[in-house]
């Protein structure tokens, strides 16, 4: 019940629901939320340094403004619920009067600057970031710097300012300024701590000021309980801790008297205004411990205030009252004050605190506080005497003496107000009645519930649910309670047995010590599972979860055993059960058991289920993925075979009577199997035994009887002896069962039994696999009987449980566990070696992915898998086409930190794939998969993990952000790519560096099939060195995977891939404005030879992306870190492949001009290099032309030419015409020779001579595009050559009837000018045509369809061959003296270069034949009678036998080479060989490189 109330709270109008239901209140309001790591009461209050206390603040302030940040939907919430309120204010004014302007204004700089914080939060782009960060920096101090006694349009500016400094707070963190953040949060509390606290930031308030106030909580739940005390009648019977809710009906409260309404309303006025006025005070005091500084200040910050209630008179304060409560709050023993509990939460980052407020809010819902749980005492020493009524027995269970009334409801610390008034009957346990009234005095129900909770801690007495009416029902949980009780008798270990009765007895000696564990106090409230995740047969936290047709929930075991046993009806709800079978398991709550177990690790394991198996390193407390030499051989033995119970039934017992029978029943079978030569007989016997030893449920009287070594030898005869396979089961399941109660049992099997298992084993009795893993093999004697292939084979196998019985163990599950301990105790070799004998058998991959599914041995079964790829990673793609990844994360949700590095890295190896459309798919997978946001938690695990695993994390938070476009700004995008940057710039750990190197290699996609980087072999092979990316390609054969896919696969796949590698490189160079540049400059510096090599591959891919993006202000930044580096490796560097890597990067950056001013400074030293590099790379020639051509060089200083050797064929005459294709040299002579040369290597071999000719051969011509040759004769014909390898061969003679002085051609016509005017066209078809040209022909160019003629009256001629028209291209001016002509036209790159007389120093010129304009003359004093062009120089041979070299680019002279007179001139293709022919019949050659 509750009631409203209104009254004004300063100048508001405040509304407030007042609860009656006590206990509820002090649960949702502040007990449950209470830090014992900041509380502060009595003794229990701790001192903080100024240094702690901030540490705090910042830790808590910044967990909560991220997880704002990271929710947009809570911020959008928020700011509609503040609106909701600014509305509800502005009607509840009633003032008609016009708002103002300046008060518009004021409200619109709220609104505006709310809107641009939200602008930022969502872009990308950092430089629109800041400039929306700083207009919201200004709207938000408008309403920051207001007044806040006064209002705005009605609205106390105390509250517009509060909602200003939050935001701003928002907007500090976003620049990463944590302390600026946290006193604006603190100012808010300050100016506004109500709407603070209840609005803006109720978590903060809960963790950092209400453990101060709890002097206050308790002060008004005394005062509280006063007033209501006073309205129930009779209230004499009832004790201080009764629950209320009991009493509390209708009637009562509408029957309140005005004064004690006025009261309780008086009473929550003051006590909300105590709490404002103290969060005021310490909101100011954790500001002053921000600003203070210890070395600049000389003040010293005040101390810390302590919140005082507000004083009561003492002659109202009822005697009823015990003295303790007016000293004391009253709070429950689960609040929250362990100082056991402060060292650990004190240590606690944002991410964890985090966790843990979200664990406990979902608790709020379905726990509440019993005020019986106990009050903290003032003083080590007890006030309480020992209760005479009570006798305690030497096995630490308590008695009750019969006329002393109990009460088992009022000891649950699970059941809420909502079960209680289902319990329509006491309930009958033997002669003992549980009463049901609760009026029992308070030393009492103190005395008892401690003593119940000391003896039995974990007991399922006290979170059985008490909802059943039926006899049926309490009859069953009257069996139940008495099985678990025997359960736990029998199973408590001896530490547990041993705390226990120490801290009984100290308990009835009254002395309780505060600074140890209260191993007797019910569970605290932050502990205690939720009551749906408890089974209501078994008590325990569900294992597997299986949901009804009725609705209910039950462990599955459990249920099954209540249908074995005849039920048809679901236990709770009594409805008849309509389906055969159940259901499958729940997994929305099972995974959030895991969530839960996770966060309360001992509690978990406390509350689990006895039968639950759990995985041999499934938790926290078990063995690591170690050694087993580093460790006791126990240690190998998972958790749930570390009970020494008898696991028995939880809803059946047996008689004392019922088990001598069975035991007498047994005996002649025993004797049998003992005496027994008669093998039919001990067959007999074994299934006798098995049949007794089920309907007993493994009885321990029966057990005992069993468990001799005469048996056990007895089942080992017939194990060994016996040929049914019926039999050999049902003994494997004898013995299994009985070593799983008893471990000293393994001392009576020898090595010589364990032989016989392994026999049984290899001949096809999977059963064996579990006796074997419960006898604790040694890593010696598995290796020994070389058990992996015959495990394996029984995990591939179908395996059908027995109607019969069930083993102990599946034995999957037990193969599973024993393949992982041969793979984790041996050494690299070993693990390798049964890796890969795993791999070889038959579907064995497959089978192991499908296990993942089996909860108990998940874990086993990923490093079994793990192993596999680390021995052939080429695996990995089979397990990524077969896996659910849903398995590993919940593996991963629920582990500890070795159990989630083991996840993280398994993740990362499947994501590995060569293929980014297979890659993106699994990476979709794992984002979506699971009850959690995988993303969010690989950010909280990031910020706790090790620190060698924090690079792969990062990487796979990176690629899971990245599967959608990266236009908006995302927290997880930041802080991995920010986490990367770190581990590149910890110099002090080399190997954490590689691992970062490695994971930017391996996100740029390039990937081969075992998952290795190609990064390095694709910019080797972008630069045209192909050798390491063929070795690649030959060694895990490439080429012959990619053959399998279409072409429409490939397409899709190269989109994909392209994508990805923008879209990563994007990110990565425009973090905080390239601040990885900054980090790669570091590690090239560094000394060690395999860093260096990475980081140059990583720093050469980022920079040759970074420059196929538009330019956002970043590359200045990697220019001015990495350029330097870059020469340096190119000019020290002795290995090939990091040069190459270099000239990547330096290609890149000759397009910046920046950069070219710098690399002016070194472009002569790297000119000699990159000359060197011709060969190997087809970039180089890109570097080396811009250096040549830079303003600030002299090309000169650049030009190398060393003369070679001559040939002389002079016997053929002169050499008229010379031509370069394809490495042969073509030269024909006057005497109508042809010879072919070949120039490979820098020297002319002549390969052929052909003398088809009549007369000189004055002209050859070769098309582009084409291996044709033809030459043109003064005999009159043109001749057709076909080029092969092996020289050339004539294919036709045409007589076009005039000889021909100079010929180019294409495959229709062939165009010559002989002695008369005009030019021919020639028609392969015999026809001639000529076109008139009044100057006299000197030489020809062919571009397309026009032709161009170089005339006398150094004039050129352009032919359109399409109309067979000239028209004059260019005239040059006439001296009155001397003939001008233009000797020598050359067409390369569009371009049309001419060479001719020389007037007025210039001999030549270079036009644009797109615009006709003059590019560019040829500076020269000779004339120039010959040119050739290659892609960096012009050489013109002049007519006294020099020939001038021009700069191609800049057309700037460079040198000169002395011959003799030339008559022809070629240059070779790659620009590093000139060859030249003279009138003497010499060939000459130059070497250029």
């Amino acid at each position: 019940m509750s009631l409203s109330f209104k009254f004004k709270y300063g100048k508001n109008k405040i509304k407030i629901k007042l609860s009656l239901t006590f206990k509820k209140y002090c649960c949702s309001t502040a007990i449950n939320n209470c830090r014992p790591a900041r509380l502060e009461a009595g003794l229990y209050r701790f001192s903080m340094d100024q240094d702690d206390i901030v540490e705090s603040l910042i830790t808590t302030v910044g967990g909560f403004i991220q997880d704002r940040l990271l929710d947009h939907r809570q911020r959008a919430l928020q700011k509609e619920q503040c609106g909701e309120r600014l509305a509800a204010e502005d009607k509840s004014s009633k003032n008609d009067t016009e708002v103002r302007y300046s008060d518009q204004a004021v409200l619109a700089n709220l609104d505006w600057g709310m809107d641009a914080l939200e602008e930022a939060i969502n872009t990308s782009n950092t430089e629109t970031k800041m400039a929306r960060l700083d207009h919201a920096e200004k709207m938000l101090h408008v309403c920051a710097m207001l007044n806040s006694s006064d209002k705005t349009a009605g609205v106390p500016n105390s509250y517009l300012s509060a909602w200003a400094h939050l935001n701003l707070a928002y907007l500090w963190k976003l620049r990463n300024n944590v302390t600026n953040a946290v006193l604006h949060v603190l100012e808010m509390f300050s100016i506004d701590p109500f709407f603070s606290r209840i609005d803006f930031a109720p978590e903060i308030w809960k963790t950092l000021f209400l453990p101060h106030m709890s002097s206050i909580v308790g002060w008004y739940s005394e005062e509280r309980h006063r007033i209501m005390m006073n309205m129930i009648p009779d209230s004499s019977d009832l004790s201080f801790t009764a629950d209320f809710d009991q009493y509390f009906n209708e009637s009562l409260v509408f029957s309140m008297r005005p004064d004690q309404a006025e009261k309780l309303q008086n009473l929550e006025k003051q006590y909300g205004q105590s709490l404002d006025e103290n969060t005021r005070n310490y909101a100011n005091y954790f500001k002053d411990c921000v600003n203070h500084d210890a070395e600049t200040s000389n003040k010293v910050v005040r101390m810390m205030p302590i919140a005082e209630p507000p004083m009561t008179p003492l002659n109202e304060v009822s005697r009823k009252i015990p003295d303790y409560v007016k000293f004391g709050p009253i709070l429950p023993k689960s609040a929250g004050f362990s100082p056991v509990q402060k060292a650990k939460n004190s240590t606690r980052d944002a991410s964890s605190l985090r966790a843990e407020r979200m664990a406990s809010e979902d608790l709020d819902d379905s726990v509440t506080w019993d005020i019986k749980g106990g009050i903290p005492k003032e003083n080590d020493e007890s006030d309480y005497e020992r209760d005479e009524d009570y006798k305690t027995e030497s096995n630490g269970h308590t008695l009750t003496e019969k006329n002393q009334p109990s009460s088992s409801q009022m000891f649950s610390p699970i059941i809420s107000a909502k079960s209680s008034p289902n319990v329509s009957s006491p309930l009958q346990y033997g002669n003992e009645k549980v009463l049901k009234s609760p009026a029992l005095s308070q030393r009492t129900t103190r005395a008892m519930d401690y003593k119940v909770t000391t003896s039995l801690p974990n007991s399922p007495l006290l979170h059985h649910d008490l909802s059943t009416s039926s006899a049926d029902s309490d009859n069953e949980a009257r069996e139940h309670r008495i099985s678990v009780t025997k359960k736990i008798g029998h199973g408590r270990s001896s530490n547990n047995a041993s705390i226990q009765k120490h801290t009984s007895e100290k308990s009835f000696q009254g002395e309780y010590n505060i600074r140890s564990p209260n191993f007797g106090s019910p569970q605290s409230t932050q502990s205690r599972p939720p009551k749906d995740f408890v089974c209501p047969i078994t008590s325990h936290v569900f294992n597997d979860p299986v949901t009804l047709e009725t609705g209910q929930t039950y462990e599955r075991k459990a249920i099954e055993e209540w249908i074995k046993r005849g039920n048809t009806t679901c236990p709770i709800t009594r409805q008849p059960l309509s389906a055969n079978s159940l259901p499958k398991t729940n997994y929305v709550l099972k995974r959030l058991i895991a969530s839960w177990k996770e966060q309360h690790l001992d509690t978990s394991q406390d509350l689990s289920y006895p039968e639950t198996p759990t995985s041999s390193y499934g938790s926290p407390s078990t063995r690591q993925f170690q050694s087993r030499n580093d460790q006791n051989s126990n240690s190998y033995k998972p958790q749930r075979f570390m009970q020494v119970t008898v696991a028995t039934s939880p809803t059946s017992v047996i008689s004392q009577a019922a088990v001598e029978t069975i035991i007498s029943g047994l005996q002649p079978s025993i004797t049998c199997l003992c005496n027994s030569e008669d093998l039919k007989e001990c067959e007999t016997a074994v299934f006798t035994i098995s049949k007794t030893w089920k309907e007993c449920n493994g009885d321990p009287t029966v057990h005992a009887c069993l468990s001799s070594s005469t048996i056990v030898n007895g089942l080992i005869d017939v194990l060994t002896a016996s040929l049914s396979r019926e039999v050999l089961r049902t003994t494997v399941y004898i013995l299994s069962e009985l070593l799983i109660a008893d471990d000293s049992l393994r001392e009576v099997l020898t090595i010589v039994d364990l032989e016989c298992l392994v026999a049984l084993l290899k001949n096809g009795l999977f059963e064996a696999a579990v006796l074997i893993y419960l006898l604790k093999p040694t890593f010696s004697q598995l290796t020994e009987f070389n058990l992996i292939p015959y495990l394996i084979q029984n995990i591939c196998s179908k395996f059908e449980d027995s109607k019969d019985f069930v083993l102990v163990m599946n034995p999957k599950d037990a193969a599973i566990e024993l393949v992982g301990q041969v793979l984790i105790e041996g050494d690299e070799n070993s693990r390798c070696s049964n890796a890969l004998t795993i791999m070889s058998s038959v579907n064995a991959i497959s089978s192991l992915v499908m296990c993942l599914d089996r909860v108990d041995t998940r874990q086993s079964v990923m490093y079994i898998l793990l192993c596999c790829i680390r021995a052939d990673r080429g695996c990995r793609n089979v397990i990524a086409s077969k896996i659910d990844s849903c398995p590993v994360l919940e593996l991963f949700h629920a582990g500890n930190e070795h159990v989630r590095g083991m996840c993280i890295e398994f993740l990362w190896e499947l994501v590995q794939l060569n293929r980014r459309t297979l890659c993106n798919q699994m990476l979709q997978i794992i984002k979506d998969e699971g009850a959690f946001s995988t993303m969010h938690t690989l950010l909280v695990y990031l910020q706790n993990a090790p620190m060698e695993q924090q690079p792969v994390i990062a990487s796979l938070l990176l690629q899971l952000d990245l599967l959608v476009e990266p236009r908006k700004m995302s927290i997880y995008r930041e802080e991995a790519i920010e986490t990367l940057i770190d581990s590149l710039q910890k110099k002090d750990f080399p190997n954490l560096q590689i691992t970062a190197l490695d994971a930017l290699s391996s996100l740029s996609g390039h990937l081969s099939v075992s998952g290795k980087s190609l990064t390095e072999a694709w910019l080797l092979k972008l630069a045209g060195f192909d050798q390491p990316y063929e070795d690649f390609v030959n060694k895990e054969n490439l080429e012959t995977n990619e053959k399998e896919l279409t072409d429409k696969m490939d397409k899709e796949e190269e989109k994909a891939s392209s994508c990805w590698e923008k879209r990563i490189a994007y990110v990565l160079c425009n973090h905080e404005k390239g601040r990885i540049f900054i980090a790669l400059e570091e590690c090239l510096k560094s000394n060690s030879i395999d860093m260096t090599k990475k980081c140059l591959a990583t720093a050469t891919w980022l920079v040759y992306m970074l420059y196929n993006f538009p330019d956002t202000g970043v590359r200045e930044v990697a220019r001015k870190t990495l350029l330097d580096q870059f020469i340096y490796v190119l000019q020290s560097s002795k290995n090939l492949e990091q040069k190459i890597l270099a000239t990547v990067a330096l290609r890149s950056f000759i397009s910046d001009p920046g950069a070219l001013d710098e690399l002016g400074g070194y472009a002569k030293c790297m000119y000699k290099t990159l000359k060197k590099l011709k060969r190997s790379s087809v970039i180089v020639n890109d570097i080396m032309k811009t250096l040549m051509n830079l303003p600030s060089v002299n090309a000169a200083d650049m030009w190398y030419s060393s003369e070679g050797f001559e040939l002389d064929t002079s016997m053929n005459g002169e050499v008229l015409s010379m031509l370069n294709f394809k490495g042969r040299m073509i030269s024909s002579h006057s005497d109508g020779t042809i010879k072919v040369w070949d120039t490979s290597k820098k020297t002319l071999r002549m390969i052929q001579e052909v003398r088809e000719h009549a007369k000189a051969v004055t002209c050859l011509y070769v098309p582009p595009s084409s291996d044709k040759l033809y030459s043109g004769s003064m005999d009159k014909t043109i001749r057709i050559w076909v080029i092969k390898p092996e020289g050339i061969h004539c294919i036709q003679v045409h007589d076009v009837k005039e000889s021909v002085q100079g010929l180019t051609a294409d495959a229709n016509f062939a165009y010559f000018f002989s002695q008369s005017a005009g030019v021919k066209i020639y028609s392969w078809s015999g026809i001639t045509k000529n076109v008139p040209i009044k100057q006299t022909i000197k030489s020809l160019a062919l571009n397309g369809s026009k032709l161009y003629c170089g005339c006398s009256g150094f004039s050129i001629q352009e032919v359109d061959l399409r109309k067979n028209t000239s028209t004059t291209f260019y005239s040059g001016t006439r001296k009155l003296l001397g003939k001008q002509s233009i000797h020598s036209l050359h067409i390369q790159d569009n371009l049309l270069f001419v060479g001719g007389t020389s007037i007025d120093g210039t001999a030549g010129k270079v036009f644009s034949l797109s615009s006709r304009a003059v590019i560019g003359s040829l500076q020269s004093a000779f004339d120039v009678h010959l040119l050739t062009v290659n892609n960096d120089f012009i050489f013109g041979a002049t007519k006294n036998g020099i020939i001038e070299v021009w700069l191609k680019e800049r057309l700037t002279r460079v040198a000169s080479i002395k011959s003799a007179k030339l008559t022809s001139m070629a240059s070779a293709d790659d620009g590093e060989m000139l060859f030249a022919g003279s009138s003497d019949g010499r060939i000459q050659i130059w070497d250029l490189d």
